[in-house]
């Protein structure tokens, strides 16, 4: 059996190698523009409002985790959710997911098929066949699905919106959406720049001194061998972490990046405490 090398940080493995998709709550770090977003989703949850709300910010900031933190809190109340992949591919592409996804949303076997689905199915075949779109009557479609699964969470990950034709398309789109829906709903959008036409946003920002050391430690806690008794950040020292927390910026992603590479190389050098001096040499290099 191949001993394990993260045992001597008693450790299972390197907990800053994988990117967690399940159990998101688990591993967040909440900041203060969290409390936005917490708002925005009671607002719809509790007084059935409407918003259209962007979350900024660069690569690796956290955008997809705000989303999929609130699919993982809409499936808890026992709402309506999609998440929709949009980074990279074109409207038409788009608009075919948004259709599968709110007609998969609450589907169940019906004895008759509602009005709404039958509308959604006819204008995705139209679409398919025509390759053409009408939004007056794809938007009609699809708000008709959100109201009749009110309330609902569309979650969008770094569309293409208002940027050339395509993008023209998909903001009307959603733009119309948004008012033929009467109740409920939430339209999330994740960009890396700021959008205009949305006033409602989100900018995150990187991790202080304070929010990445809980990062890192509940990272560690993830791995941490069962009955050690050890400091949250051992085998790091929280200078190190903070030394490391600035050289990204607080930028998540980047910060589990450095610091799994951190690890490794601390264990085949038979690092004993990870201190800021350690780091220092090794970034340095």
């Amino acid at each position: 059996m191949k001993k394990n090398p993260y045992h001597r940080y008693a450790l299972m493995d390197n907990p800053f190698r994988f990117e967690e998709r399940r159990d998101i709550s688990l591993f967040h770090v909440k900041q203060e523009m969290d409390d936005v977003i917490e708002d925005a989703f009671y607002d719809v949850i509790e007084k059935n409002r409407k918003a259209i709300l962007q979350i900024v910010g660069g690569r690796g900031i956290g955008k997809t985790e705000r989303l999929l933190l609130l699919a993982e809190r809409a499936k808890e109340e026992g709402a309506s959710w999609c998440y929709i992949n949009a980074k990279g591919k074109d409207a038409f592409f788009v608009i075919v997911e948004i259709l599968n996804a709110v007609s998969r949303s609450k589907r169940k076997l019906f004895i008759i098929k509602p009005g709404w689905l039958k509308e959604i199915e006819e204008v995705n075949r139209s679409i398919m066949n025509k390759r053409t779109i009408d939004v007056d009557k794809l938007s009609n479609a699809i708000s008709g699905a959100l109201n009749e699964q009110s309330p609902t969470f569309l979650l969008m990950d770094e569309p293409d919106i208002g940027a050339g034709v395509s993008g023209e398309l998909l903001m009307q789109l959603l733009c119309a959406v948004f008012d033929k829906t009467d109740r409920g709903l939430l339209i999330a959008i994740t960009t890396e720049k700021e959008v205009e036409w949305i006033t409602e946003k989100v900018e995150l920002k990187g991790f202080d001194e304070r929010e990445a050391e809980l990062f890192i430690a509940k990272r560690l806690l993830s791995e941490r061998i069962i009955g050690e008794k050890l400091e949250p950040l051992y085998p790091f020292t929280p200078d190190a972490v903070r030394q490391v927390n600035e050289l990204v910026n607080g930028n998540p992603k980047e910060l589990l990046e450095k610091m799994a590479n951190i690890l490794d190389l601390s264990v085949r050098r038979r690092i004993g405490l990870i201190d800021k001096d350690f780091v220092v040499r090794v970034m340095s290099r």
